[in-house]
């Protein structure tokens, strides 16, 4: 392989408008060793701060540093970067990042590239901590460590890639959703296909932060590695180690530890939202083991989320909902009743061929890079169930002062939370961003399964 040079341009950058003070990235140096190892040093201001990196190269190598023509080489060749990069950083009043090309940036004919002086140049970009990059992935194996999580700025930079194995398994990948501040349609207008017609009037709704979300359902081999205090029945076998958790209930996710039983007032008034979890529940020991803020999200943020910027009568791809059994626009997207690639009986104890729940991120992913936000698994949220909530707001429906109790009426007892995005023994129509589906916080149904939010410091 030619030996790259890259010894002669860098380039630092910061992001855009921040609530907190932006750090700011100075004194880029590159040089390459004769082993082709490239070294980057650079300077940072109003640390701590995340930093990611980039690498670009212009055929004019007298290109000017704001010249349109810089290319990124893509992030696959060159997310082994390691170092001071990918994470949160801090207390040095020089910080390095090595990167072996060779190793990733191979060419067409692997035997690599070899660039002109001045023909590459690093991009260093400091993140503030309230605006962090797109994606954040966390270790939740038997190793890991609290706010060891490392971030990247877009998918193709998330190293294995976003569908590799070991964000099903030992690791959380979670997207970040621009929500804050945007007015949006919750709901289902009248003329959509197999709407309910009592839960899902529309009204508008204003987030009031960014957060991040799951890229996928958590899977059996994910609560296995951090409930290991758990009694729920899963099985572990070769073909479920990456399908999504189910059998669960809300109760022992949040309120309690290996029980669906009816959580107790203490329970409820202790360990409700806003209040943390409790400590040896599921979302517990997971905040214990990242040192993150996770939770279930609220409803509101699922629906955001899933609709990937989509309205009544769209599926998060921007096809449109055609039929409320079996929708042809659907197939592409998710498992729901029918629609088991495998053929066979609709059975959770089959394996994905033969009529099960399926592999989490086997369907295509939304627009926003979200997987099995239509079918797999009914997903638990925050939120007592209501019919209609179209009077707050988008606001998570549970009151603070009587956590036993919806939001919107303090003398109505609360008695199902809410469930979202259909499942594997459902029609199509229950796989609708705005479907809602009532559920008992005790139940642990074969198509009860969840995902993560966090808000990782996001504003």
């Amino acid at each position: 392989m030619n030996i790259k040079q890259l010894t002669l341009a860098a380039i630092a950058a910061t992001t855009g408008v921040a609530l907190a003070a932006i750090p700011e990235v100075s004194n880029v140096t590159m040089t390459q060793a004769a082993n082709r190892l490239v070294t980057i040093t650079y300077q940072l201001t109003d640390a701590p701060a995340v930093v990611t990196l980039d690498i670009q190269t212009n055929a004019n190598t007298s290109a000017a540093a704001n010249d349109p023509g810089w290319t990124s080489i893509g992030g696959v060749a060159v997310c082994n970067a390691q170092g001071d990069v990918w994470k949160q950083v801090s207390g040095k009043a020089t910080y390095t990042i090595t990167w072996q090309p060779d190793q990733s940036w191979k060419g067409p004919d692997e035997n690599g590239f070899k660039i002109a002086a001045n023909g590459a140049r690093a991009r260093v970009t400091a993140w503030p901590l309230d605006n962090t990059p797109d994606y954040m992935a966390v270790d939740v194996s038997a190793a890991a460590q609290p706010n060891t999580q490392t971030y990247y700025p877009a998918a193709d930079f998330v190293p294995g890639g976003v569908t590799n194995s070991i964000y099903k398994t030992t690791k959380l990948l979670m997207r970040k959703i621009m929500a804050k501040g945007v007015e949006w349609t919750m709901g289902s207008a009248k003329t959509e296909v197999g709407r309910n017609s009592t839960r899902e009037e529309t009204h508008q709704v204003t987030l009031s932060n960014n957060y991040y979300i799951g890229v996928y359902e958590v899977t059996q081999t994910q609560w296995g590695e951090v409930a290991t205090n758990s009694t729920v029945s899963a099985s572990f076998a070769a073909e479920r180690t990456m399908r999504p958790m189910e059998k669960v209930c809300y109760n022992e996710i949040r309120l309690k530890c290996n029980s669906s039983a009816a959580a107790t007032a203490d329970e409820i008034a202790n360990y409700s939202w806003p209040k943390n979890p409790n400590p040896s529940s599921f979302l517990g020991l997971l905040r214990s083991k990242t040192g993150l803020d996770f939770d279930l999200p609220s409803e509101a943020q699922w629906e955001f989320a899933a609709r990937g910027g989509y309205g009544s009568g769209y599926w998060n791809n921007g096809t449109a909902i055609l039929d409320s059994t079996e929708d042809e626009n659907l197939k592409s997207l998710g498992r729901y009743l029918g629609n088991n690639p495998g053929g066979g009986t609709e059975d959770s104890s089959l394996a994905p061929s033969a009529g099960g729940t399926a592999i989490v991120g086997s369907f295509a992913p939304s627009d926003w890079g979200l997987y099995d936000m239509h079918g797999n698994v009914w997903e638990w949220c925050l939120d007592w169930c209501e019919n209609d909530i179209s009077e707050i707001n988008g606001k998570t429906n549970i009151d603070p002062v009587s956590p036993a109790k919806p939001l919107s009426d303090a003398n109505v007892t609360g008695s199902n939370r809410v469930a979202r995005g259909g499942a594997w023994n459902g029609k199509a129509q229950y796989s609708r961003p705005a479907g809602r589906n009532p559920i008992s916080p005790t139940y642990r149904g074969a198509f009860n399964g969840f995902r993560v939010v966090c808000q990782g410091g996001l504003q």
